[in-house]
């Protein structure tokens, strides 16, 4: 993809007005943040997103992928959804062995893409950390 034609990214604003992935990107240590920083600036220059960077489907939540990468020796996840040829990132975790931290992580991301589909007060912004 050309410079002009980025992926989009955006994040989930909670109705309170908080940007929920900006939340848990600002408790990432500074290795972790730029370990971000750089997987997500490349994905957004890739036209394809495929395994093993994107997990395309999550088991029993259906619409939900997951942007994947490692650093500080943890599994990194953004889960959210694409749409239109834009990602919509509900929630930054980590993954050990089908264990997710926060453990709710899945079930907060279900709700989440709820609330921005239903209209119902939640909002994206772009991704800009």
């Amino acid at each position: 993809m050309a410079d002009e034609q980025l992926r989009p990214v955006l994040c989930y604003v909670s109705p309170a007005g908080n940007n929920k992935v900006a939340d848990w990107y600002a408790e990432l240590s500074v290795v972790e943040r730029a370990g971000a920083d750089e997987f997500i600036k490349s994905m957004r220059r890739i036209e394809e997103w495929k395994m093993p960077n994107y997990r395309p489907s999550l088991k029993g939540h259906k619409g939900l992928g997951e942007l994947r990468w490692f650093s500080e020796g943890k599994q990194h996840r953004l889960i959210g959804y694409l749409k239109g040829g834009t990602f919509f990132a509900l929630i930054g975790c980590t993954h050990k062995q089908k264990i997710y931290s926060p453990a709710d992580a899945l079930n907060t991301a279900d709700k989440r893409k709820s609330e921005i589909e239903g209209g119902r007060a939640a909002k994206v912004v772009p991704y800009d950390l």
